[in-house]
């Protein structure tokens, strides 16, 4: 009974897996797969419920490598979050086995259409359907949220419903006790003749009290040399130079770093983009594109300095129907997505691999 009331504050698009893909055979609409590999399977299908001639939709994902595995919803499809600040994120799942690890990811989206890095959360799910919740915020600069869940590693998921709704005052917040009015603490003390009697501090008072030191200095001023003097470098845990507690110096030597995301889209008629990547850290990375489809695609870079503007590369590249086609943009600005189009609908993966 619950979960019916909760179902009725949904704001989130097609969360109940209740409508199927128009565009994709045997998928609900508003969702894409994300992550994985060709070893890893969503199978979308209908279980039994326990009211008569009703069935359950559920998504199950099966994974068998380390990476992670998952749905994600369509820019077109982000949760509108204008007119709320606190979000209460509730899902449905079950697992294969008790050791297996699921993950949230909800990427905040500006009014300029900027993404920012996801906030991530993992949840661990039981043999049976368990609800997990996660409470957010959001700032008056965030106009949408695009969620994705999945599971991080080799197991098997279900995943039955996603609802969000806005958590109203009435709602959300139980009754808070008042807190007692702080006591104000002395800021400073100007001269030691101001204390008359004794007080009780709320906190150590800096003395701001001027002094005059005079002392006779002794220094041996002369060359160093390594045989005879040795300088020893201490630091701390906000310093970038890492010692040890004797004082030398820890060096560490760390090689190239490996970054990776994957999103499958549908290209039709007009003219869609994958989702914006900052690669202002990234010295180099390119894009692989694998045309699921039966039909001809063509894609093409585009760059941006802010996320707002933006500008298309002159070479248009082909995809056809069961091929991979890798394009490194020659030009650099700090953002960049990939524009597709197709005369049909096809189904596209696009890879993004960088090194850093």
């Amino acid at each position: 009974m619950k979960m019916k009331q909760l179902g009725i504050f949904n704001k989130l698009y097609n969360g109940n897996f209740q409508i199927k893909s128009r565009t994709e055979t045997n998928f609900p609409d508003a969702w894409l797969r994300i992550g994985g590999n060709h070893q890893t399977s969503w199978n979308f299908s209908h279980e039994p419920s326990h009211e008569p001639r009703k069935e359950i939709p559920v998504l199950d994902i099966k994974n068998s490598n380390a990476l992670r595995a998952g749905i994600i919803q369509t820019f077109e499809s982000s949760l509108d979050v204008r007119k709320d600040e606190d979000w209460q994120i509730l899902m449905v799942l079950k697992s294969g086995t008790s050791e297996l690890k699921a993950y949230l990811r909800i990427y905040p989206i500006s009014s300029n259409g900027v993404v920012s890095k996801p906030w991530e959360f993992c949840f661990h799910p039981g043999l049976k359907q368990d609800q997990f919740k996660q409470v957010i915020s959001v700032g008056c600069e965030i106009q949408f949220l695009r969620l994705e869940t999945g599971v991080i590693g080799s197991g098997d998921l279900f995943i039955y419903k996603l609802i969000a709704y806005p958590l109203t005052p009435h709602r959300m917040k139980r009754r808070v006790k008042k807190a007692k009015k702080e006591i104000q603490p002395i800021n400073h003390i100007q001269t030691i003749g101001e204390i008359i009697k004794p007080i009780h501090l709320a906190m150590p008072i800096p003395l701001k009290i001027p002094l005059t030191v005079q002392a006779n200095v002794n220094a041996d001023i002369r060359n160093l040399t390594p045989t005879r003097d040795r300088v020893q470098i201490f630091g701390s845990s906000q310093a970038p130079l890492a010692t040890s507690i004797c004082g030398r110096a820890q060096v560490e030597i760390s090689g190239h770093g490996f970054h990776e995301s994957l999103e499958d889209v549908t290209a039709t008629q007009t003219i869609s983009s994958t989702t914006t990547r900052d690669v202002s850290a990234l010295p180099r990375f390119s894009f692989a594109v694998y045309n699921f489809g039966t039909h001809l695609a063509h894609i093409q870079v585009a760059l941006s300095p802010d996320g707002v503007h933006w500008t298309d590369s002159k070479d248009l590249h082909e995809v056809e129907p069961g091929k991979l086609v890798i394009v490194s943009p020659k030009d650099f600005l700090r953002y960049t997505r990939l524009s597709y189009k197709s005369e049909n609908l096809t189904t596209l993966r696009v890879w993004v691999q960088a090194q850093g």
